[in-house]
């Protein structure tokens, strides 16, 4: 048992400092020790305490999930306002077999892509394979099964699309602007309040 709880503190000891020279190279702030120090970390990110991050995770420049989410198998793109309590590519249990218990590896897991400026509320859960285009919305609570248009509103369990976020012209000027590539000095300058759709 001693043996046991010494490992323990001697890995957190070793994480958190492998974590805070990520942090100094991405300039970022991880403050999970449950996040893996092998994902691909843009810069200036942030990952809340709690939240376990799986090493087969990318994620974006200027992205945030907040504490404790579940994040495993997917790409996340840059400007992502990910909220608290939400799972992405929880491992599913394969239905088609005769035992649905996961004997071995047979759990379905298949990469999740999020495009940038994607906006994830309080408790979604997103399913794998899911692909959710830039600058889509999740609304809180919402089960994702199927693909997301970019610049859609969804939510609800399954989620379905709610509205549009931007008119055609507007959705125009973002992909003109090239609004995703620019360092957030220069996005802020860019961004301009559009009124009701």
């Amino acid at each position: 048992m001693i043996k046991e709880n010494i490992k323990t503190i001697v890995y957190y000891i070793v994480q958190i400092i492998r974590l805070s020279v990520i942090n100094k190279r991405i300039d970022g702030e991880i403050y999970s020790i449950r996040a893996s120090c092998n994902a691909k970390y843009g810069k200036n990110i942030n990952i809340g305490k709690g939240t376990f991050v799986a090493h087969n995770v990318e994620i974006g420049d200027y992205s945030y999930i907040n504490e404790v989410s579940w994040i495993e198998n997917c790409t996340i793109g840059r400007y992502c306002s990910i909220s608290d309590h939400v799972m992405i590519n929880p491992s599913e249990h394969n239905l088609r077999l005769l035992l649905s218990y996961p004997l071995g590896d047979q759990v379905e897991n298949k990469k999740v892509i999020i495009g940038n400026d994607v906006l994830i509320s309080h408790g979604v859960t997103i399913l794998s394979g899911v692909r959710i285009g830039n600058g889509a919305v999740i609304g809180a609570g919402a089960v994702v099964t199927n693909d997301i248009p970019p610049y859609e509103i969804w939510g609800g369990v399954p989620a379905k699309c709610i509205k549009k976020r931007f008119n055609s012209n507007t959705i125009k000027l973002i992909e003109k602007i090239d609004l995703y590539k620019k360092n957030v000095e220069d996005a802020k300058r860019l961004v301009i309040e559009v009124g009701e759709q």
